[in-house]
């Protein structure tokens, strides 16, 4: 109900004022940039108020907004009135944090691609709604008052797993927020990859009325089944993320829909076959935004997931504003969409290669800083096995940057990889440099040959002393033998081994603990 208050505008603007294309795309981008405005603070506020709080304080708003634009008699009003309606925007982080921190890991994207289904709903809602009023007013009033009953009853019924969160101010958040997304080349991915579906739900219907002469009420129809297909391929996107939680099938996502975009510039002139190709592009985008939000649920800590989704969401709705931006511009330039659609295969392309060259950025996500419990420091040494990066490489790195951020870490990593070919070992420089910014990561090869330990665990140990994290490679055979070694050498408070499964994510299990050796022996 949120996201079809969000949308609500386009029917007012079409039917009773009879905006034409360029106008309509210019005042739909008000509510997207009030949703963008205010998505990021409603997320960190659920951080720390929770969803129960926070889901009846962003929907009373909405049906504020709704109430007041099925009442609005001018065009200006109406306009205002619809542009804060984006405030139903937010419902979607509010959500889609309650998701995250609601279920478990293993099933955390298909239950955010069952979510993300909203989008139909809304679309649907919109389409039978028009059979009580084509100017929409009506539609309004009754979308008002459901939305104050959906306030009441969120109150009652929603209860949130995670104790809330209050360790900082929400403005210190904010600001933290906004300086890492305007930071991370991250944000153009999601500001493409999750601004789809919301710019098909906005601008299809009043493109397919424009450029295909349909009724509003047709135009409509076909826009819930686009929408039905990219919001049902997330389901897809979000089950297969659970399996493999890596960023390779975006990749192939990107790249058809940027084939497939060029055969919509090609303005096929049969026009059910320009609707099938756009429809391709929905189910691709669908595909793609399904894994990249069942990365982005999986990858957020409990606490700092709804400012995470935030930030992302923000991201997203400005997002939205670049496909009918391109199309409503180029209509203006050149008379032709075929320009538009040229141009957006280019940015699909460009994305398609960015996700191939920094797939584990993509799987760790947004690098939130937290605050580790206080305490005394402990020199910890983590053994992580090949077959743990290959499984969930994102994951295992985002536990070791817990680690490193509270205690003095070692990883002993064991891969039977050539020397000079051990992607993993790579995998898990590289990704705890990004995720750890402040820190030095070094990589180090050792071998199991009687003396070299020695040798080796003083310049560990200097660098460790020095803030630097430190990952000794080893052979699989040897990896026990090795880290028994090494925290012998260093003098190890404790050793821990991180797992990996696709249904709990990456795990930590102490092997070994200096305390309770003490304790056993005394």
């Amino acid at each position: 109900m949120n996201l079809r208050a969000w949308i609500l505008l386009g029917p007012h603007l079409h039917e009773r004022f009879d905006v034409g294309l360029r106008d309509y795309v210019l005042l739909m981008a008000l509510p997207l940039l009030v949703a963008a405005l205010v998505r990021l603070p409603v997320g960190v506020l659920t951080d720390r108020y929770g969803a129960r709080v926070m889901f009846p304080v962003v929907s009373l708003a909405s049906a504020v907004s709704v109430l007041g634009l099925g009442l609005a008699e001018s065009l200006p009003a109406v306009v205002v009135f619809g542009s804060t309606a984006g405030l139903a925007g937010a419902a979607l982080v509010v959500g889609g944090s309650l998701v995250s921190r609601t279920v478990p890991y293993g099933r955390r994207g298909l239950a955010l691609g069952v979510f993300g289904l909203g989008a139909t709903v809304a679309v649907v809602i919109s389409a039978l709604s028009w059979r009580l009023g084509p100017d929409g007013r009506r539609a309004a009033l009754l979308l008002g008052v459901a939305l104050v009953v959906f306030a009441g009853l969120a109150a009652l019924v929603f209860r949130d797993p995670v104790t809330a969160h209050r360790a900082r101010s929400p403005l210190g958040t904010c600001v933290e927020m906004i300086k890492l997304a305007s930071t991370t080349s991250l944000s153009v991915l999601y500001a493409l990859a999750l601004g789809g579906v919301v710019a098909s739900a906005v601008y299809l219907p009043v493109y397919l009325a424009t450029v295909f002469r349909m009724e509003w009420f047709h135009a409509l129809a076909v826009t819930g089944t686009l929408v039905g297909l990219g919001a049902g391929a997330r389901l897809l996107g979000g089950w297969w993320t659970d399996r493999r939680p890596t960023p390779q099938l975006l990749t192939v996502c990107y790249t058809v829909a940027a084939g497939l975009c060029l055969v919509a510039a090609s303005d096929p002139q049969l026009r059910w076959l320009s609707i099938l190709v756009i429809g391709a592009i929905a189910v691709c985008d669908g595909v793609a935004s399904g894994v990249l939000l069942a990365l982005i649920g999986k990858a957020a800590r409990a606490e700092s997931v709804g400012a995470v989704m935030g930030a992302t969401g923000a991201v997203a709705a400005l997002g939205a504003l670049v496909p009918p931006l391109l199309i409503a511009g180029a209509d203006r330039l050149s008379q032709s969409h075929a320009v538009a659609w040229i141009l957006l295969a280019a940015l699909l392309l460009v994305v398609a290669l960015y996700v191939r060259a920094h797939g584990l950025r993509i799987g760790l996500g947004l690098a939130v800083r937290f605050e580790p419990e206080p305490g005394p420091t402990a020199m910890t040494v983590a053994v992580v096995g090949e077959a743990e990066t290959q499984l969930g490489a994102a994951a295992v790195v985002a536990r070791l940057a817990e680690l490193a951020a509270s205690d003095e870490l070692v990883v002993v990593y064991g891969s039977d990889r050539p020397v000079r070919r051990r992607p993993s070992a790579n995998v898990l420089v590289l990704g705890l440099r990004d995720r750890l910014p402040r820190h030095s990561v070094v990589g180090v090869g050792v071998t199991p040959y009687a003396g070299t330990l020695g040798a080796l665990a003083a310049p560990v140990g200097e660098s460790v002393e020095a803030g630097e994290v430190a990952i000794a490679v080893t052979p699989t055979a040897d990896l026990s033998g090795v880290a028994a070694e090494l925290s012998s050498y260093l003098r190890a408070d404790r050793v821990l081994r991180v797992s990996y499964s696709p249904a709990g994510g990456a795990g930590l299990h102490e092997v070994w603990n200096r305390r309770t050796a003490a304790t056993n022996h005394g």
